[in-house]
Formats: structure tokens, C-alpha cells, sequence
């Protein structure tokens, strides 16, 4: 497949609700494929799925950054499902209003905001990376199933107090990027990335047109209460309305994954009112999938679903054209 060379400046400059660690891949397209990384992650984990997609599609991708993301972790604590909800929402009509084909795919609770958002904006295709409705996977912790519990008795403003510290294999197979994440996991580690970002945001674009993004790239690794509580409402919120998802959906996950079984898979498969609906179990990966050994497989499920969307509505529109002529 051949590429193209992409820029990160372009119309997508002017996105509703922007922030500095947000980035976009322009290809000058009428495509636009926006992606959405999980809570307390980072856009830097869809970076490897934008730079493919925009330069062996030519189309135009966008990475967001949700809302309480990649600043400190009480800035995290301060916002809630709504909010990421709401700012996923303002962008996809932002772009809907810009671009002739609209997709929407979103890592973990990411894809959840993906599915929520087909639901109320109008989109060409959904890809669901490695969704999180049920925390079954082999590495869930023997505390998990108290956590409901401390959710409704421990008041809302005290939740931060309280956190689940992520560890290893962190979502990832690759041992390598394993060893990676655990030493960008450190404390000092964390607060020299914090840093670094902080003296790239003031220094003029060095030319470096589709580098990835270092904003604390490797994501939180505390999960505070109050987070996990927002997460467990967009659980609730979304899985009640799966049966609202129309649009082509794609489904991605890993058979090993260490967070959230391929039940999870079967939940959006078998809710979803989607007529165009596939599954795609990866092999030899984890839960972050979109940098896990199977990168490249994620990004050609996606582009392949997403383009036969693309000569699917061409054929109806040119069928509709000839019959009118």
C-alpha cells in the first residue's frame, strides 16, 4: 500500500475544544478518522493507528485528549463522564460539519465514548478497541469486586483519597514496551516527562510534522476512586444504550487481554442494533492493543472496515444517480 507524506497542521487547527497535547495528521482528504485513547491514558497510545491510517489512506485523523488528561493527577479527579462525554460530542460535530465521511474509534473507555457518540452525531463507521464493560480479565485485581461497594459508601468528595496503583503487564505483552511503561511508571520518571512537555509547549514547531506526542506519555499509573466511579457510570450510561448503535461497527480486541475478556466483545456485538457489525480477535497481545505486538493489525482491521464503508456508500449513491437519470 503506498503512503503519503502527512502535516499536522491544517483544518483540523481550528477544532472546537483543542488542547495542546491533542494532535492531527492532514492528508487533505474528505475522510476524517477520530480517535479517542482510554481514561488516564494518553493520545500518544493511538499515535502509531493515526500515522498509519493518515498516510497509507490519505485520509485525515484526529487524536483528542479528554478532558483532565495529561496534566496532574488532581486535574483527573475534577472531571467526570459527562465531561469527557460533552467534549467528544462538541469535536465529532465540529467535524461533521467538515468532512464528507466521519469515523469514530476509541480505545477501552474510549471505544465506549465512541459507541455513546455514534448515538447522538451522525457517523459513517464505529471501531471498538478492546471495549470495557465487564473487568474479567486474568490480571483483575482480588479487590474488584468490592469496589461497588466502596463506591456508593465512600462520599464522592473523598474518593481521590483512595486509588488502585496499576502494575505489570500494564496492558502490554511487548516485553520490551513493558520494561518501558514500568520505568516511565517511576515517580521521578514521571515528573522529568511532565517537564519535558512543559519546555516543548514553549518551543516554535521544530518541523517535525507527525512526531508523537510526550505529554506524560505512558498515562497515570494510580487509578483514583473517583475515576473509577465515573468510569463504572459510562459503563452503565452506554451498555443502556447500545441498543441506539446503528452505524458499521468494527470490534477489536485481544484473546489474552488482561483487563477485560473478549465477552466484552460478544456484550457490543450482540447489544449493538447495527446491521454491519464484525469481530476481530487478535492474537499475541494484551489490552492496549494499539501498541502492543499487534499494532499493525489494528490499524489494517480498521482502514479496511472503514474504506469498505467508504465503496459501499459510493455504490449506493451512484446506483441512486443512475436510476434518476
Amino acid at each position: 500500500m503506498q503512503t503519503y507524506r502527512v502535516k499536522r497542521t491544517g483544518l483540523l487547527d481550528a477544532m472546537v475544544g483543542r488542547q495542546e497535547t491533542d494532535f492531527s495528521l492532514h492528508a487533505n482528504a474528505n475522510v476524517l478518522v477520530y480517535l479517542i485513547h482510554g481514561v488516564t491514558g494518553t493520545p500518544a497510545e493511538m499515535y502509531y493507528v493515526a500515522r498509519e491510517m493518515a498516510r497509507k489512506n490519505r485520509w485525515d485523523v484526529y487524536v483528542t485528549t479528554l478532558p483532565g488528561h495529561c496534566r496532574r493527577l488532581k486535574d483527573l479527579v475534577r472531571t467526570s463522564e459527562q465531561d469527557w462525554r460533552e467534549h467528544v460530542l462538541a469535536q465529532l460535530s465540529f467535524v461533521r460539519d467538515r468532512y464528507e465521511y466521519v469515523f469514530v474509534s476509541g480505545l477501552s473507555a474510549g471505544g465506549l465514548l465512541a459507541l455513546d457518540a455514534s448515538t447522538v452525531v451522525p457517523v459513517d463507521g464505529v471501531g471498538v478497541l478492546s471495549p470495557t464493560f465487564v473487568y474479567d480479565g486474568w490480571t483483575t485485581p482480588w479487590y474488584h469486586p468490592i469496589l461497588p461497594f466502596a463506591m456508593k459508601v465512600v462520599p464522592l468528595p473523598l474518593q481521590h483519597l483512595l486509588f488502585h496503583i496499576d502494575g505489570p503487564p500494564f496492558g502490554i505483552k511487548d516485553e520490551e514496551l513493558q520494561g518501558r511503561v514500568r520505568e516511565a511508571y517511576r515517580p521521578i520518571s514521571i515528573l522529568r516527562e511532565w517537564m519535558k512537555d512543559w519546555r516543548a509547549r514553549r518551543k516554535p514547531n521544530d518541523g517535525d510534522s507527525t512526531r508523537a506526542p510526550s505529554a506524560a506519555s505512558m498515562g497515570y499509573p494510580i487509578f483514583p476512586l473517583r475515576t473509577l466511579t465515573e468510569i463504572d457510570r459510562l459503563i452503565v450510561r452506554v451498555r443502556a444504550g447500545l441498543g441506539g448503535v446503528t452505524a458499521p461497527t468494527v470490534i477489536l480486541q485481544a484473546r489474552e487481554d488482561d483487563m477485560t475478556s473478549p465477552r466484552n466483545a460478544a456484550i457490543v456485538y450482540d447489544e449493538i442494533a447495527s446491521e454491519n457489525k464484525l469481530v476481530v480477535l487478535l492474537d499475541d497481545c494484551y489490552h492496549v492493543i494499539t501498541v502492543d505486538k499487534q499494532k499493525e493489525a489494528v490499524a489494517r482491521n480498521l482502514s479496511e472496515f472503514f474504506h469498505l464503508q467508504i465503496v459501499g456508500r459510493t455504490l449506493v449513491s451512484t446506483v441512486l444517480h443512475r436510476s434518476h437519470v
